[in-house]
């Protein structure tokens, strides 16, 4: 039987049907390899189910597709995307998570040694506070010591958990924190001051708002009182700021908020100069130097002011300087002393009468201030006529003359007119100037006593004195006063006489009344300057002189 079927697929192949059969084999072959490619594309997809081939051959002239659809291939599954695992650290969306076994972690979690903290959606919460607890920048906890988060500086204890609302000494420095955990700084705070670091300061001047406070050794500011700190007293108002620029009773606070001592002050307030003494308290109704200082304090100025003390009359100009010499107030001319006592008020030029005498004596010494005049043997000439004028003023007050003078301190007044001006502003009936001699020559060893009246020099006019410089009248009246005086002198000292002579010196050409000028003795003789500097000589020199001019007022 078998022999025979073979025999049949023979003979059919002969007949000329192997074409056929050779096509069904290719169209089998071409459905296997589009199943091969498509098991390629989908290797990353989920499991698909493969086709089922055909068990059985076609007899018949195959198709265009040799497979049966429905069971050429199974029906695919959805595809999904492959599972990836997540361990560790994982950075999505601009956030941090840390995963373990694919699960991300919340709540506290402690990576590497250090602790974090996660929200119930895993994040990492950073630079901020939770829960009492610093989360850097990082998200690391800090466990002890300073963490800052968005410019504010926090504490941790060593617990991890800040401090709130308490005191920190950290490193030797004392901090506050307030109940947020947040360092106080650039801050007052229960009386104690801190800098911009935090720290709170001790010992120490600290500036904020423009305002100056003092920290002591404590921390605590000194408030309501004075304190001295640095050698310098300072004064510190109720809230603790420094006073400056203001006056705390009878003591004054500078600028620099230092008490002033032994110093003039303007306060613009009161438009006015202070003078504050040494210990800082104000001068009142006292002088200091050529300056009146009322009640109050305040500096007198265009103004007249009486001193109980001195019993006398004083005018004080703008500057606040006592005036001297003739000086013109309110359209009447009034003559002041050199240290600044009123004499009264006078014409302007009173002119010389000739036997009528207010029994007035004008002295003049001379020199004073930058012009020593004649200097020999450490001894100034305008020290001896100071010390020889004092003497014989007082004489003379003694005896009932008024006095008045060009300078009673050591000041310089001009000799050319400015002595004669003052002179010629008074109702004096003689003038005086006192000088001592120096020949130049310390060799020479010239000595005596020379009084001069005046002569009129070619050369020489008048500047201020044209009409009784050379007056008949003054003349003869300076003679005789020059003859009286220098007899009465050269009686009194047993002085050589050098001469009773005449000459064009300035103060005797231009004074408007009898005038003489007398040189006392040579202080660059040794021996007579010596002599001079003795207080009993010059007790004999002012004797003299006394009684000179007691001869010239007994004579008219």
């Amino acid at each position: 039987m078998k022999k025979t079927l073979l025999a049949s697929a023979i003979t059919l192949t002969y007949l000329g049907f192997a074409t056929s059969s050779a096509l069904a084999e290719e169209n089998q072959a071409q459905t296997t390899s589009a199943e091969t490619t498509q098991q390629t594309t989908t290797a990353n997809k989920v499991e698909t189910k493969e086709p089922v081939p055909s068990t059985e051959a076609s007899s018949s002239i195959p198709t265009t597709s040799t497979t049966n659809p429905s069971k050429t291939s199974a029906k695919k599954e959805e595809s999904k995307a492959p599972e990836v695992k997540k361990e560790g650290w994982v950075f999505e969306g601009n956030i941090w998570r840390f995963y373990e076994a694919n699960k991300a972690a919340i709540n506290w979690k402690k990576i590497n040694g250090k602790w974090y903290y996660f929200d119930k959606d895993g994040i990492m919460l950073s630079d901020t506070i939770y829960d009492g607890y610093i989360l850097t920048s990082s998200g690391a906890m800090v466990d002890s010591g300073w963490g800052k988060i968005k410019d504010n500086w926090y504490y941790a204890n060593p617990s991890g958990r800040i401090v709130k609302k308490d005191w920190k000494k950290v490193d030797g420095v004392w901090y506050y924190f307030d109940k947020d955990g947040i360092m106080l700084s650039n801050t007052i705070f229960d009386g104690y001051i801190f800098t911009n670091s935090g720290a709170m300061a001790e010992s120490a001047w600290v500036k904020q708002d423009g305002k100056w406070y003092y920290a002591q050794a404590s921390g605590s500011l000194i408030k309501n009182k004075w304190d001295k700190i640095g050698g310098v007293w300072y004064y510190f108002n109720k809230d603790a700021t420094m006073a400056s620029n203001q006056w705390q009773g009878s003591f004054y606070l500078k600028s620099s908020g230092a008490m002033a001592e032994k110093e003039w002050i303007f306060d613009k307030n009161y438009d006015s100069w202070f003078y504050l003494k040494s210990g800082g308290a104000y001068a009142v109704r006292e002088w200091i130097g050529s300056y009146y200082l009322k009640a109050g304090g305040y500096m007198a100025k265009n103004e007249w002011i009486f001193d109980n003390y001195y019993n006398a009359w004083y005018y004080l100009e703008d500057s606040g300087v006592y005036v001297t010499g003739t000086r013109k107030i309110d359209g009447k001319a009034h003559q002041f002393q050199s240290n600044g006592k009123w004499i009264g008020e006078v014409p302007v030029s009173r002119g010389f009468e000739k036997g009528k005498y207010t029994y007035t004596v004008f002295l003049d010494p001379g020199h004073g201030g930058k012009d020593p005049g004649a200097v020999y043997y450490n001894t100034n000439e305008k020290d001896l006529t100071m010390q020889v004028y004092q003497k014989l003023r007082k004489e003379l007050q003694g005896l009932g003359y008024t006095v008045l003078s060009s300078r009673d301190s050591d000041v310089y007044v001009d000799f050319v007119t400015e002595r004669s001006k003052i002179a010629n502003n008074t109702n004096s009936d003689i003038f005086i100037s006192i000088h001592f001699n120096a020949s130049g020559s310390p060799a020479s060893n010239r000595s005596g006593i020379q009084t001069y009246s005046y002569e009129e020099a070619a050369g020489y006019p008048s500047r201020i004195n044209s009409y009784w410089h050379n007056h008949p009248d003054r003349i003869s009246e300076s003679n005789r006063l020059a003859a009286d005086i220098h007899s009465s002198l050269l009686a009194e000292t047993g002085a050589k006489d050098a001469g009773l002579l005449q000459s064009s010196f300035a103060v005797l050409r231009e004074t408007d009344k009898p005038a003489v000028l007398l040189e006392l003795g040579y202080i660059d003789n040794f021996n007579e300057n010596q002599q001079i500097r003795s207080d009993a000589y010059q007790n004999r020199l002012v004797a003299g002189i006394v009684k000179g001019i007691q001869k010239y007022y007994a004579g008219k």
